[in-house]
C-alpha cells in the first residue's frame, strides 16, 4: 500500500558524540511519545489508503476486509472528534491500490486487486466539494502495490508493482490537466516491495524491491521529472524490500527494514541513509526489532522518525544518533499493510491492516510526540 503523506553517531547512556567532533556534550533524551488506541472505524480494514482532505479531515478508502471481501466502502475520518463517518463508494472494490492528492483538491486512486481477484487498471478521483467518485482514464498497465509520488509538477508518478502476478519495470504519470496516464521511461529492473521517495531537489529515488526472478534487489535509482527517465544511482549494503523509506530533514533519505529474502521471513532491524550529492549509501544504526513486513516510516518535526508496523511495538528512530527507543503503548498485534499519516499538528494516525493471520482489523491508534 501505497500510503501518501505530506508526505550516524551514537548514543551511550546520557553522552552523545557526534561524528568528525571531539566535543562531548551531555543531552537529556527527548521524549518517545505515546500511541494510544483510539475509535475504530466502521468496517475492518487492511490494505486500505488514507489521504488527508482539504479541510484536514482523512479519506480512507477500500482495503480487504473480514471474510476477505475487497471493499468499494470508505470512511471520513476527523481528527478533531476522532470520529468516523461514512463516505461515498468507490466505482471499483479495490485493495492494495493507491491514493495520491491532486492540485485541484481532488484525489486519484488508481489500481488495486477487485473482488474477482483481477488487478485493476482503472482509475477514478475522489471530489472533496461533492463527496462524490467520478470515473478517469485508465492506466497503461494494470498495477497491484505500486508506488505513488506527487511531483513538484503535479502529476503522479507510479513506478513497479506487480500486473498480478509478475513485478513490473513500468512507470506513468497521471497529468490532472488533461486527466490522463502517460508511460514514461522504465525502470532498470522490474520492482515489486521497492520505495519511492521524493528528494528536496523534485527527482524520485527508487530503492530496492524483489524482481521478476524472485530476487531481492540492492539497486536503487532516480527518477528526474524534466526527462521523464531513470539513472542508476547506486547500490545498498544489504539488498532488501518490504521496507520503508523517508526523506531527512538534512536532505538524505532513511532507508529502513524490510526483508533480505523472497520469502518475507528473515527481517531487517538494520537502516541505511542515501546521500542525493554522492549517490551512495552508508549504514546508519538500526532498530530495537527486525521489522520485515511493511514497516511505515513518519518524519517527525523534531526530525527523528516514528516506525511502526511489521511488529505490535512502535519506536522513534533518531537518524543523529543512528538508534532507537520504544514508543510508550503499542499496537493490539504486529500488523502489516495498515494506513498512516500524519496530521498538521505532528501527530500520526493508524488505521487498520492485517495480523500476521492476514486478518485485518477496524482499530485505529493514535501516536503523539
Amino acid at each position: 500500500m501505497m500510503k501518501l503523506v505530506r508526505s550516524a553517531a551514537i548514543l551511550a547512556g546520557s553522552f552523545v558524540c557526534v561524528a568528525g567532533s571531539q566535543n562531548v556534550s551531555r543531552r537529556p533524551p527527548l521524549p518517545t511519545g505515546h500511541l494510544t488506541e483510539g475509535r475504530s472505524m466502521g468496517t475492518a480494514r487492511g490494505g486500505e489508503t488514507a489521504t488527508i482532505l482539504p479541510d484536514f479531515k482523512v479519506l480512507i478508502a477500500g482495503g480487504k476486509g473480514q471474510g476477505g471481501t475487497i471493499l468499494s466502502s470508505t470512511e471520513i475520518y476527523d481528527p478533531t472528534s476522532e470520529a468516523f463517518t461514512a463516505g461515498a463508494k468507490m466505482l471499483y472494490p479495490r485493495e492494495g491500490h493507491v491514493a495520491a492528492p491532486l492540485g485541484d483538491g481532488k484525489i486519484i486512486i488508481a489500481g488495486g486487486v477487485s473482488r474477482r481477484g483481477e488487478s485493476l487498471s482503472s482509475s477514478e478521483d475522489y471530489d472533496f466539494e461533492t463527496g462524490k467518485f467520478t470515473l478517469r482514464g485508465d492506466m497503461h498497465t494494470r498495477r497491484v502495490r505500486p508506488t505513488a509520488t506527487v511531483l513538484r509538477d503535479g502529476r503522479v508518478l507510479l513506478t513497479g508493482g506487480t500486473d498480478g502476478s509478475l513485478p513490473l519495470s513500468s512507470a506513468e504519470t497521471y497529468d490532472v490537466l488533461t486527466g490522463k496516464w502517460s508511460l514514461v521511461g522504465k525502470m532498470s529492473a522490474p520492482r515489486k516491495g521497492h520505495t519511492a521517495t521524493l528528494l528536496s531537489d523534485g527527482r524520485v529515488l527508487i530503492v530496492g524491491g524483489l524482481s521478476g526472478k524472485h530476487d531481492v534487489l540492492a539497486s536503487a535509482e532516480i527518477f528526474d521529472p524534466a526527462t521523464n527517465k531513470f539513472s542508476l544511482a547506486g547500490n545498498l549494503l544489504q539488498s532488501r524490500f518490504q521496507h520503508t523509506s523517508v526523506l531527512l530533514s538534512n536532505g538524505k533519505v532513511l532507508i529502513a527494514g524490510g526483508a533480505r529474502d523472497a520469502s518475507g521471513k528473515d527481517a531487517l532491524n538494520s537502516t541505511e541513509v542515501f546521500d542525493p550529492a554522492t549517490r551512495s549509501f552508508s549504514l546508519s544504526g538500526s532498530f530495537a526489532e527486525p521489522r520485515g513486513t511493511h514497516p511505515d516510516a513518519t518524519l517527525l518535526l523534531d526530525g527523528r522518525v516514528f516506525i511502526v508496523g511489521g511488529s505490535s511495538a512502535a519506536e522513534v528512530f533518531d537518524p543523529k544518533l543512528g538508534s532507537s527507543r520504544a514508543v510508550s503503548g503499542a499496537l493490539d498485534k504486529a500488523r502489516s499493510s495498515q494506513a498512516v499519516i500524519q496530521l498538521m499538528d505532528g501527530s500520526v494516525r493508524i488505521f487498520g491492516g492485517y495480523d500476521f493471520s492476514r486478518s485485518p482489523t477496524a482499530k485505529s491508534w493514535s501516536y503523539r510526540p
